[in-house]
């Protein structure tokens, strides 16, 4: 009896092991693809807390330019540059991956490298669902569930969050796109001359 316990536990702990490789085997296969692109414009509709919205999000790599109803976003990789039209403030800052995160429907793509258990969802013949769950208390982001197109290892809804989402997006188009120049990812002032610069780095 004490055999077939031991027997059964060794299985279990194996199957478990294979399906959180596996799950991580989509997420990679997902990073690779969209790092094949030269850049990527991604619409999504996008919830925090109560607030919803629509966007475009330009993608190169870990930059991105984002246009939302009352924000221009730019990131270059280290800078982020937030303009909000209704009072025409620019802020500049340094973000953390949890502001990123906000921004980017993509950022997942670094994020899930590091310090978070990996395993399936709900999978359907339409998608893979991953679940990432943080290993450390101090990461901003403690769960994320990913839905990836099973065809085209697109991510099609994606939730970041604690115990409750409090950002959701849902990918509406995607288009493959040509390299872009590096000042697409950061603000130019004379295009917004009369905006007041918050530097809060």
């Amino acid at each position: 009896m004490k055999k077939s316990v031991l027997v059964i536990c060794c299985v279990l702990s194996a199957l478990s092991t294979y399906a959180a490789w596996d799950a991580k085997s989509v997420l990679d296969k997902a990073a690779a693809e969209f790092r094949k692109c030269p850049s990527v414009d991604v619409t999504f509709e996008v919830a925090i807390g109560n607030d919803t919205d629509n966007g475009t999000i330009l993608l190169q790599g870990n930059k991105f330019h984002t246009r939302l109803t009352n924000t221009t976003t730019w990131f270059d990789g280290k800078t982020m540059w937030s303009y909000v039209k209704d009072n025409e403030e620019v802020n500049v800052t340094e973000p953390k991956p949890a502001q990123l995160a906000k921004m980017n429907p993509y950022a997942f793509i670094d994020m899930y490298k590091k310090g978070y258990d990996i395993a399936f969802g709900t999978n359907t013949k339409a998608y893979f669902e991953v679940v990432l769950t943080s290993t450390n208390a101090k990461n901003s982001i403690q769960k994320a569930i990913i839905r990836i197109n099973r065809m085209n290892y697109q991510p099609t809804y994606i939730i970041m969050g604690g115990s409750k989402a409090d950002i959701e997006i849902k990918v509406t188009s995607y288009k493959k796109g040509k390299k872009q120049a590096d000042s697409t990812f950061r603000f130019n002032k004379s295009k917004y001359p009369n905006a007041e610069i918050i530097d809060l780095r």
